[in-house]
């Protein structure tokens, strides 16, 4: 098995491949699927990423919803990693990440939190940046939001290496599908 950090490097340079054009195509099914679910769940409070670099690109979904409370994360700490949670207006941040400039929350109050990544396997389990933010905010969460990874189909592999502090998300959200790993009521 290919170690985090091979796994890291081969994914995000896949995904920095596909063409701008690709990805926003991809981007625009995600955000349709990311609506129909939240209509039929009636899901109106959700924890989301503003995108950097070739991520998945959420920003179609935000804009149809402009009811809806979005939370984005912001850089609390770094040691141990701990993200605060805010809306909009977005500034910038830790990074370059654009990030609110009010996070008041470190538990997102959501229905839905959704977690990017370079990759998710079979089980749930995915592989980040290598901060360690989400999984930390994954183990604090109370199992009443749903936790729902979102990528580009290319980016599900059939396993990535996992070690203790990994937590795996419920289910997998792409241009191509939804598909769910654990209870997603």
């Amino acid at each position: 098995m290919e170690t985090k950090v091979d796994l890291r490097k081969r994914l995000l340079a896949l995904r920095d491949a596909s063409s701008i054009e690709e990805r926003g195509v991809c981007s625009r099914s995600i955000c349709d699927r990311l609506s129909h679910l939240c209509l039929s769940r009636r899901i109106t409070h959700i924890a989301a990423f503003w995108p950097i670099g070739s991520e998945v690109d959420l920003k179609p979904f935000f804009a149809a919803h402009p009811d809806w409370t979005i939370f984005f994360p912001k850089v609390s700490t770094t040691s141990p990693p701990r993200l605060a949670w805010g809306t909009e207006p977005l500034v910038p941040g830790v990074w370059g990440l654009s990030e609110p400039e009010f996070a008041l929350h470190f538990t997102p109050p959501v229905q839905l939190l959704l977690v990017p990544g370079l990759a998710f396997d079979e089980r749930g389990f995915r592989l980040g940046y290598g901060g360690g933010y989400f999984d930390a905010l994954l183990d604090h969460l109370d199992g009443k939001t749903l936790c729902l990874g979102v990528a580009f189909a290319f980016q599900r592999v059939d396993a990535v290496p996992v070690e203790a502090h990994d937590i795996p998300v419920q289910g997998l959200l792409t241009e191509r599908s939804l598909r769910w790993w654990r209870d997603e009521e």
